[in-house]
C-alpha cells in the first residue's frame, strides 16, 4: 500500500485544524522581548510592532555634594547635607519589522528623559536560525545595537560623570552585542508552556572611555497562558570587575567600583494578551547591588584622606583612592508597556504555540466540567438513583429475552 497519499491526507487535516483553530487565536509577536530578556526568535516576515513603554522610579539625590579636592586644613570641603526624593517618569518607543523569517529591524527612543530633553535613540537588527518557521525546543540568536546617549551627567551618583541612577552610560555612540539562547518546553511537553532565557553580551562605548566597557547578562524564566505570560529575571551590567575591583577615573576624582557594586535587579512581571494583538506588560525590577569598602558619606570621605595605619579603607587607601562610592542607583522601577501590531501575517510557529496553549485551557476546562458532573451524581437524591438502576435492570432483562428468542 503506497503511504504518501495518506500521509499528505493527514497533513492536509492537521493543516485545516490549525488553521481553523488559529482564526479565533491570538496575534503574537515572534520576537518579542520579556522585559530586558530577548528571545531566540524574530519577527514573522512583514511583521511590524509598535511598542510604547513608561517606566517609573523614586530616587534621591546625593544628599551630600561632595568636593574631593582638600582644602589648607587639611579636610575636604563639603556643602550642606540635604535630602529631595524625585519622583520621574520616562516615555519610550519601540519598532519592531520582520524583514524575512529569521532576520528582523528595531529602532527605538527614549524620547524624554532628564531636563525634558530625549535620553537616547537606537537601532539594530536581530538575527536567528531558517528554522525559526517552527516552534524549537532549543533556539538561538544574535541581537546587535547601536545607540547614542544624549546625557551622562545631572543628576549622577556624587557628582559621577555617567552613574546616572539607573546605571551607567557614556554620552556619545555606544554599539551593543547580544547572545540569546533559549529553551522552549512547550513543543516537547506541552502542559509545562516554560521559556527558559539566556542573554549575555557586551556593550562597548565608541564615543570614549573605551575601558568602561561593560558585560552584559539577562537570565529569566516565562511561564506563559493563552492570554497572559508570568516571568522573573535577574539583570546585570558588570563591568570589567569580576575578580577586583575596577579603578575609575573622573576628572580630578578617583574611586573604585566592586562587582557586587555592579547595576543588578531582580525582575518579576506579567503580560496581558488580547486576540487583537494588544498585548498589556508591567514589569518590577528590584536593585540587588549591595555595597563594598567606602559609603559616600562625608566621614567615609574624610577617612579616606586620612592616611593612618590600622584603619579601615586599607585597600584604597593602599592603591591612592580618594574617593568613596556606592551603588545608589534607584531602589526599585515600575515598568509598563503596550505592544500592538501594525502590520500582521500568522506565523507557523506562533499559530501552533496558539493551538497548543489553546489545547491546555480546553483540557483544564473539561477536567473541571467533569468534577461538576460527578459532584451533581452525587448530590443527586438516593430515591432517583433507585429508579435509575431499576430502569437499567429492566432494561439488561429485556436484552437477555431478546437474544433467547433470536436463538
Amino acid at each position: 500500500m503506497n503511504r504518501s497519499p495518506f500521509l499528505c491526507l493527514v497533513v492536509c487535516l492537521l493543516l485545516i485544524a490549525f488553521i481553523t483553530s488559529a482564526q479565533q487565536s491570538q496575534r503574537r509577536n515572534r520576537g518579542e522581548t520579556f522585559y530586558q530578556c530577548r528571545n531566540s526568535n524574530t519577527l514573522g516576515s512583514g511583521d511590524i510592532w509598535i511598542s510604547l513603554r513608561g517606566i517609573g522610579h523614586v530616587w534621591d539625590d546625593d544628599p551630600i555634594k561632595m568636593n574631593s579636592q582638600v582644602g589648607d586644613t587639611g579636610g575636604p570641603t563639603a556643602s550642606k547635607r540635604r535630602w529631595v526624593s524625585n519622583i520621574r517618569a520616562f516615555p519610550e518607543i519601540y519598532l519592531q519589522g520582520g524583514i524575512t523569517d529569521y532576520l528582523s529591524a528595531h529602532v527605538s527612543s527614549r524620547v524624554l528623559s532628564y531636563g525634558f530633553m530625549p535620553g537616547w535613540f537606537g537601532g539594530g537588527v536581530k538575527l536567528t536560525l531558517p528554522n525559526n518557521q517552527d516552534l524549537r525546543l532549543n533556539g538561538i540568536g544574535l541581537s546587535m545595537d547601536y545607540r547614542y546617549q544624549m546625557r551622562e551627567s545631572g543628576p549622577s551618583l556624587g557628582g559621577y560623570t555617567g552613574f546616572m541612577p539607573e546605571g551607567f552610560v557614556v554620552k556619545g555612540h555606544t554599539f551593543e552585542t547580544v547572545f540569546v539562547y533559549e529553551l522552549d518546553l512547550l513543543p516537547r511537553l506541552s502542559i509545562l508552556p516554560l521559556r527558559f532565557l539566556a542573554n549575555a553580551g557586551l556593550r562597548l562605548p565608541i564615543s570614549k572611555r573605551h575601558e568602561l566597557y561593560q558585560l552584559l547578562l539577562d537570565l529569566g524564566v516565562v511561564y506563559s497562558g493563552y492570554g497572559f505570560d508570568f516571568f522573573a529575571q535577574y539583570n546585570l551590567e558588570s563591568f570589567n570587575n569580576i575578580f577586583k575591583p575596577l579603578a575609575v577615573n573622573d576628572g580630578p576624582k578617583q574611586f573604585l567600583v566592586w562587582f557586587t557594586e555592579n547595576p543588578m535587579y531582580f525582575t518579576f512581571g506579567g503580560d496581558v494578551r488580547y486576540d487583537n494583538g494588544i498585548t498589556l506588560s508591567l514589569a518590577i525590577p528590584l536593585l540587588l547591588s549591595v555595597n563594598q569598602g567606602s559609603r559616600m558619606r562625608t566621614e567615609d570621605l574624610v577617612e579616606l584622606h586620612h592616611q593612618e595605619e590600622n584603619g579601615i579603607f586599607t585597600y584604597e587607601k593602599d592603591h591612592g583612592i580618594l574617593d568613596p562610592f556606592d551603588p545608589w542607583f534607584v531602589k526599585w522601577k515600575i515598568v509598563g508597556t503596550l505592544s500592538f501590531p501594525i502590520r500582521f501575517k500568522m506565523s507557523g510557529a506562533e499559530m501552533m504555540r496558539n493551538y497548543l496553549l489553546l489545547k491546555n485551557r480546553k483540557q483544564k476546562k473539561r477536567i473541571d466540567i467533569d468534577n461538576r458532573l460527578q459532584l451533581q451524581e452525587q448530590s443527586r437524591p438516593a430515591a432517583e438513583k433507585n429508579e435509575d438502576n431499576d430502569a437499567k435492570r429492566r432494561l439488561d432483562e429485556i436484552k437477555k429475552k431478546r437474544e433467547t428468542i433470536i436463538k
